[in-house]
């Protein structure tokens, strides 16, 4: 399947510019990604954190996982960052110069993908994370499950199964909500028509009286 680039103007403010002091246990390349479900399309948020104590974060290397070939993917523009390789495989972003993530900071990346494979229960996406001296850090280990985790832990998305915990299609979704607001209108309906039928009666009622009324005066 070939690979559509779309790059987006607009920058979503919160995630693309987060940029706070990271605590030592989160000190490392992780994904976010609250969305992603079998046949799904998800935001991938990779969030790089700045281990160095003294060099910047000038580069991020985002492999596909093996096998996997998305249809769509969507990479967000970042002021100061370029991304300089999209390819079937991987996505790299390159900071411009004076720009980066500086020690004791980290950054969001994001990726709009899809479909999702509906064959898998995990994605793994190996990352490389490129310093301002020259240094480079590799996240590609794997976690096994029940094991501790590794010094390099590979960025691993889970994928939920189709309609839960995200969106498990492209289109959209029927809530609750419409269905309630369609029984409220329709008692707001019923209601008005009880109401005019009180209100017809009535006006029957003493029209006859004054009929009845009257013919007992002419008599």
């Amino acid at each position: 399947m070939k690979t559509f680039v779309v790059r987006s103007g607009v920058l979503a403010g919160s995630a693309a510019l987060a940029l706070a002091t990271v605590p030592p246990a989160a000190a490392h390349v992780g994904v976010d990604a609250p969305d992603a479900a079998k046949g799904g399309w998800s935001t991938l948020s990779f969030r790089v954190p700045a281990e160095s104590d003294t060099a910047r974060t000038t580069g991020l290397t985002v492999t596909f996982p093996k096998g996997v070939t998305f249809e769509f993917v969507s990479t967000r523009t970042k002021p100061g960052w370029k991304v300089t390789k999209v390819e079937d495989r991987s996505v790299t972003w390159t900071a411009e110069p004076g720009a980066g993530i500086a020690p004791g900071e980290f950054d969001v990346f994001d990726l709009r993908v899809g479909p999702l494979p509906t064959d898998t229960d995990t994605l793994v996406f190996p990352a490389t994370q490129t310093y301002s001296d020259g240094s480079s850090v590799a996240w590609d280990q794997p976690t096994e499950e029940g094991a501790e985790e590794p010094e390099r832990p590979a960025p691993v998305v889970t994928l939920a199964d189709a309609g839960e915990g995200g969106h498990g299609s492209h289109g959209a979704q029927t809530t609750d909500d419409s269905s309630d607001a369609a029984d409220d209108d329709s008692e707001g309906v019923d209601g008005w028509l009880v109401g005019g039928i009180a209100v017809l009666a009535l006006a029957v009622g003493v029209l006859g009286a004054s009929l009845v009324r009257r013919r007992s005066r002419s008599s």
